[in-house]
């Protein structure tokens, strides 16, 4: 199936919110302190996006080992299943990137420890660029470091490699070149990782 891309890369979206002056020099000073009480002012915080695994042990290849999130939470949840007599195994893992109270990806596998189970064999939807899909962004200043480990994480598949686009700038804040890159995880989650260039 041929891939839609949008007309705007995420990776523009995310370069131009970075680049907003007002905001950036607003919230200068609570970098150091309490995070949550500096987001106290905006109505609604996004703190966590979880997502739901196949094989949590192949999605942490990617996430921890390849693109270097670090483990914040790591549990076994034992539960009666919802439908079925029976006891549920789940495992739920959080890793953040920068911090752990904004940015955090959840990895959710049910049936965790019996991989002859259904949920486990369910076809990957790789679909591209079209809508009901998400597209998780991430900036790095290591692209070309950690892009080897990235595309052989198991079941990547790599949409496009890191390539250099460049964008209109916010205001005058000029043209923004970014080193763009854009693969499939394990479950068919779409990912773009980024390195913004400087010179």
């Amino acid at each position: 199936m041929a891939l839609l891309f949008p007309a705007l890369s995420c990776a523009l979206l995310v370069s131009l919110s970075l680049l907003m002056p007002a905001q950036a020099a607003h919230h200068e000073e609570d970098k150091a302190g309490d995070p949550l009480a500096a987001a106290a002012e905006f109505p609604l915080l996004l703190r966590r996006t979880t997502l739901i695994v196949r094989d949590i042990e192949a999605s942490l290849s990617l996430y921890r080992d390849a693109l270097g999130m670090e483990v914040i939470y790591d549990q076994e949840i034992n539960r009666r299943h919802a439908t079925e007599d029976r006891e549920q195994r789940l495992r739920l893992i959080f890793l953040k990137a920068s911090h752990e109270y904004v940015g955090v990806i959840g990895l959710l596998e049910y049936e965790y420890g019996d991989p002859e189970h259904p949920s486990h064999s369910k076809p990957v939807r790789r679909e591209g660029f079209t809508p009901g899909n998400a597209i998780l962004l991430f900036n790095t200043e290591e692209l070309k470091t950690k892009w080897p480990v990235i595309e052989s994480a198991p079941g990547v598949e790599v949409i496009g490699k890191p390539a250099l686009r460049e964008y209109p700038g916010y205001g005058t804040a000029g043209t923004i070149r970014v080193l763009v890159s854009t693969l499939y995880d394990a479950d068919g989650y779409i990912l773009e990782v980024n390195q913004i260039l400087n010179d």
